[in-house]
Protein backbone atom coordinates (compact mmCIF):
# COMPACT_ATOMS: atom_id res chain seq x y z
CA UNK A 1 0.00 0.00 0.00
CA UNK A 2 1.41 2.96 -1.16
CA UNK A 3 1.19 6.51 0.68
CA UNK A 4 0.92 10.15 -1.01
CA UNK A 5 1.22 13.05 1.19
CA UNK A 6 -0.98 16.33 0.48
CA UNK A 7 1.74 18.53 1.63
CA UNK A 8 4.12 19.18 -1.66
CA UNK A 9 1.10 19.66 -3.53
CA UNK A 10 -0.11 22.46 -0.87
CA UNK A 11 2.34 24.76 -1.50
CA UNK A 12 2.10 24.90 -5.31
CA UNK A 13 -1.53 25.73 -4.79
CA UNK A 14 -0.69 28.48 -2.29
CA UNK A 15 1.55 29.77 -5.12
CA UNK A 16 -1.06 29.62 -7.62
CA UNK A 17 -3.18 31.47 -5.87
CA UNK A 18 -0.60 33.76 -4.74
CA UNK A 19 0.06 34.39 -8.72
CA UNK A 20 -3.67 34.29 -9.96
CA UNK A 21 -4.49 37.22 -7.34
CA UNK A 22 -1.47 38.77 -8.72
CA UNK A 23 -2.42 38.42 -11.74
CA UNK A 24 -6.40 39.69 -11.57
CA UNK A 25 -5.15 42.55 -9.61
CA UNK A 26 -2.98 43.56 -12.26
CA UNK A 27 -5.98 43.01 -14.92
CA UNK A 28 -8.05 44.99 -13.27
CA UNK A 29 -5.39 47.81 -12.74
CA UNK A 30 -4.88 47.70 -16.26
CA UNK A 31 -8.52 47.99 -17.53
CA UNK A 32 -8.77 50.98 -15.03
CA UNK A 33 -6.14 52.53 -16.74
CA UNK A 34 -7.38 51.83 -20.07
CA UNK A 35 -10.51 53.24 -19.20
CA UNK A 36 -9.76 56.22 -17.83
CA UNK A 37 -7.54 56.63 -20.81
CA UNK A 38 -10.26 56.16 -23.34
CA UNK A 39 -12.21 58.91 -21.57
CA UNK A 40 -8.85 61.20 -21.88
CA UNK A 41 -8.72 60.63 -25.75
CA UNK A 42 -12.26 61.16 -25.89
CA UNK A 43 -12.37 64.31 -24.88
CA UNK A 44 -9.49 65.06 -26.31
CA UNK A 45 -11.43 64.33 -29.51
CA UNK A 46 -15.00 65.78 -28.61
CA UNK A 47 -13.28 69.17 -27.94
CA UNK A 48 -11.02 69.18 -31.05
CA UNK A 49 -13.79 69.58 -33.52
CA UNK A 50 -15.69 72.24 -31.74
CA UNK A 51 -15.48 75.39 -33.44
CA UNK A 52 -13.02 78.02 -31.98
CA UNK A 53 -16.14 80.46 -31.35
CA UNK A 54 -17.83 77.63 -29.30
CA UNK A 55 -14.50 76.63 -27.26
CA UNK A 56 -14.46 80.41 -26.90
CA UNK A 57 -17.93 80.35 -25.12
CA UNK A 58 -16.63 77.60 -22.86
CA UNK A 59 -13.83 79.74 -21.83
CA UNK A 60 -11.29 77.58 -23.74
CA UNK A 61 -8.76 77.55 -26.39
CA UNK A 62 -7.08 75.08 -28.33
CA UNK A 63 -4.15 75.07 -26.25
CA UNK A 64 -6.15 74.14 -22.85
CA UNK A 65 -7.89 71.09 -24.88
CA UNK A 66 -5.35 68.32 -23.62
CA UNK A 67 -5.33 69.74 -20.10
CA UNK A 68 -9.01 69.95 -19.48
CA UNK A 69 -8.85 66.80 -20.80
CA UNK A 70 -6.51 65.41 -18.55
CA UNK A 71 -8.22 66.63 -15.16
CA UNK A 72 -11.60 65.31 -16.44
CA UNK A 73 -10.48 61.58 -17.16
CA UNK A 74 -7.54 61.63 -13.92
CA UNK A 75 -9.22 64.38 -11.71
CA UNK A 76 -5.57 66.02 -11.41
CA UNK A 77 -4.40 68.85 -12.99
CA UNK A 78 -1.56 68.22 -14.88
Amino acid sequence: MAYTSDLRLAQPRAAQTGIASKLQTLTADLSQRYARYRVFRDTVNDLAILPDIVLADMGLNRSQIRSVAYEYAYGVKK
